[in-house]
């Protein structure tokens, strides 16, 4: 696969008031076949470049997946006022988080575009966190 875009991925969260912000700018592809779109990029940790962690995004039918394989792999599932159990890879092992999300907007297609969405973690049904995710893909 060819990469043909610049991919801006900006995570943010807060927990007990504090908040920490995750920038990452990649280059990746984008896939609209059928309304769904699916935009792919590898991620590189600072302190380990050979740690290579896939990423695979998909939005479809305002269901908004977010697919990551490597070393810390999940799979997050946001839906506009739904909650999901998810399963999310920690050094520790494997554990389920709740996923309600709050809310998610995209404008996106072939050329590019952004998706935005706002959500709460829990676990036990206790939320841990309030986070926020953007992505913007543009051509090179």
């Amino acid at each position: 696969m060819e990469n043909k875009y610049i991919i801006t991925v900006v995570g943010k969260q807060t927990v007990d008031g504090e908040s920490d912000k995750i920038e990452v700018i990649t280059e990746g592809d984008i896939r609209v076949q059928d309304g769904r779109i699916t935009i792919t990029y590898p991620e590189y940790p600072e302190d380990d470049p050979a740690k290579k962690t896939d990423t695979t995004v998909i939005l479809d039918k305002g269901v908004l997946s977010i697919e990551r394989t490597g070393e810390m792999s999940s799979h997050l599932i946001l839906e506009q006022s739904v909650r999901h159990e998810c399963l999310y890879q920690t050094p520790m092992g494997q554990m389920f988080i709740g996923i309600f999300t709050d809310s998610i907007n995209a404008d996106i297609g072939e050329h590019g575009g952004e998706i935005t969405a706002a959500y709460q973690l829990d676990f036990n049904r206790v939320v841990v966190s309030y986070n926020e995710f953007y992505i913007s893909v543009k051509a090179k």
